[in-house]
């Protein structure tokens, strides 16, 4: 199952050796880690990007996730001003998608939708961000994993306290739900049209257009989102792959165990996501 993992340290030689044990877990078949970094809490509160630590690139899909929780923790000023994370491309791209509300809270709240998206309850952060005090650092990650001492054994023994939270897939069956309300509304609408006396019919028919609208609005996002779940498990099955090559024959049936549950998640996924393009279809065709 996949989780975030967050763990905070007191010292950045202690995260670092915290990194260093997560990445061993990777390549021994304990656990697989899609994405990590280091961060620091400096003595004035402000949060930065002290070093990835996993072999992957911050700025991938994965790596949005890692700056998009980094950007949260460093509230709105520091979002709004493009300086959340320093170096991270990822949290750069949050924040400016964050700014098109047009408001100094916007960074914020584009982060958080980037949380959502990745299917986290901002639940976790409460109680991470109170941890992370004002000259703590922390090691925030992407994993997936069976059981937890592995991970908990490891990061104590660096100095660490754990967090972690599971992920959930909500946004998936809302793009579904949303797309058979507007479905609802224009079967609704047509009816409505068809009894309508002549002075109604404009009023309705602007109705029509709006929901039509609304509705093409939404399938674009949601072939937005199968793109995204596409490259995302592709990513997934890269890191799984690579793992199979390096594991040892006693760690390689865990990992092609993890690899078909992910592929199993990804169809499932992109046939609801299918599901509520086809609604859209025919409701516009």
């Amino acid at each position: 199952m996949e989780k975030i993992v967050t763990v905070v340290f007191d010292t950045e030689e202690e995260a670092f050796k915290g990194g260093e044990a997560l990445r061993d877990l990777h390549w021994n078949g304990d656990i697989t880690v899609y994405s990590a970094g280091i961060i620091e809490k400096d003595a004035n509160g402000q949060i930065s990007l002290k070093k990835e630590a996993d072999e992957g690139p911050i700025n991938t899909a994965l790596g949005m996730l890692v700056g998009a929780m980094i950007g949260v923790l460093a509230g709105p000023a520091a979002v709004a001003s493009g300086a959340a994370v320093a170096g991270s491309a990822a949290a750069a791209s949050a924040a400016t998608g964050g700014l098109a509300l047009g408001s100094l809270t916007g960074g914020t709240l584009g982060m958080i939708g980037d949380l959502y998206k990745s299917g986290v309850d901002l639940d976790i952060l409460d109680e991470f961000s109170a941890a992370l005090e004002p000259g703590k650092f922390a090691l925030i990650a992407s994993v997936e994993e069976y059981w937890t001492a592995p991970t908990d054994v490891k990061m104590k023994a660096a100095g660490g306290q754990v967090f972690r939270q599971s992920r959930i897939d909500v946004v998936d069956d809302m793009f579904v739900r949303d797309m058979e309300a507007f479905d609802r509304d224009l079967a609704q609408l047509n009816e409505e049209l068809k009894q309508a006396h002549e002075e109604n019919k404009a009023a309705i028919k602007k109705s029509i257009d709006d929901v039509k609208a609304r509705m093409k609005a939404a399938n674009e996002k949601v072939d937005k989102r199968l793109h995204e779940l596409s490259d995302d498990f592709k990513e997934r099955t890269d890191k799984l792959d690579a793992q199979i090559h390096k594991a040892a024959d006693d760690a390689k049936e865990k990992i092609e165990k993890r690899k078909a549950e992910i592929k199993a998640d990804y169809e499932e996924r992109s046939a609801k996501l299918k599901k509520a393009g086809e609604i859209a279809k025919d409701a516009l065709t």
